[in-house]
């Protein structure tokens, strides 16, 4: 009869400690679900871009998946207004016409070849030009 006792207590401590654990885990599986749940409430085209951004990330070289999350983890470190600020310009760029697109891009390719040194300079420049220019507005 106490080896009953104490087996039918063993039985009553692991319930109650398999409850407790499964109350601590409740909010897990309903924060696992969320995923699951805004995927659902998409359409169909949001679905397929999704997908097709993912297929095309798999598809890239480990360097340059390893490139872009650096790229991310940059973008996540800059103040929120100067994210907006380069989103607003992205924009701008976006509206202008094809042939100025085009020609915008040529440009960074070609700076985007110089050498620190020369990029550094080109900046200092750009700087001296934007002061004077601030500076005949005022007048």
């Amino acid at each position: 009869v106490a080896v009953e006792k104490k087996g039918s207590a063993r039985v009553r401590q692991t319930i109650k400690q398999c409850t407790f654990y499964l109350l601590l885990l409740l909010p897990l599986l309903a924060w696992a679900q969320e995923p699951l749940e805004r995927w659902r409430r998409l359409s169909p085209e949001e679905k397929a871009t999704i997908q097709r951004n993912y297929q095309r990330w798999r598809d890239l070289p480990p360097e340059k998946q390893e490139h872009l999350q650096q790229e991310w983890e940059h973008w996540r470190r800059l103040p929120p207004e100067r994210r907006q600020r380069l989103k607003e310009r992205f924009e701008e760029f976006r509206q202008l016409p094809p042939e100025e697109r085009q020609q915008w891009r040529e440009r960074f390719k070609e700076r985007h070849k110089l050498s620190p040194e020369e990029k550094k300079a080109f900046r200092k420049r750009l700087k001296k030009k934007k002061r004077s220019h601030r500076r005949t507005e005022r007048y």
